[in-house]
């Protein structure tokens, strides 16, 4: 899975210990930061910023993971922990996910 010029705006990419994605910069709009997380403690691993919208694409996608797309459509962006997103829902906060997770971790 990619993220595009047509969805990053729309969500991230997601597997089971990481997430990536692209946002456009608040302070200077026109520019974007591309980021990536460890999803399970929030602790970046990386980010850069002031890129075009290209270049903090590529950044993402050449990043060799077994990603899939997760989609904020339908999220109002601030509730996250209370577990209220609409269809599918967000993997990465969804509480019994995140048991599983941390039970596996444990092992």
């Amino acid at each position: 899975m990619r993220i595009t010029a047509e969805n990053y705006s729309q969500g991230f990419l997601v597997d089971d210990e990481l997430m990536a994605g692209v946002t456009e910069t608040a302070e200077k709009p026109g520019t974007f930061t591309a980021y990536v997380l460890r999803h399970t403690t929030g602790e970046y691993l990386g980010h850069q910023t002031n890129l075009r919208l290209s270049e903090a694409l590529e950044m993402i996608n050449r990043i060799p993971r077994d990603w899939c797309f997760e989609t904020t459509k339908g999220c109002d962006g601030g509730r996250c922990a209370e577990g209220k997103c609409k269809g599918e829902g967000c993997k990465v906060f969804d509480k019994s996910a995140a048991a599983l997770r941390d039970a596996q971790s444990l092992k």
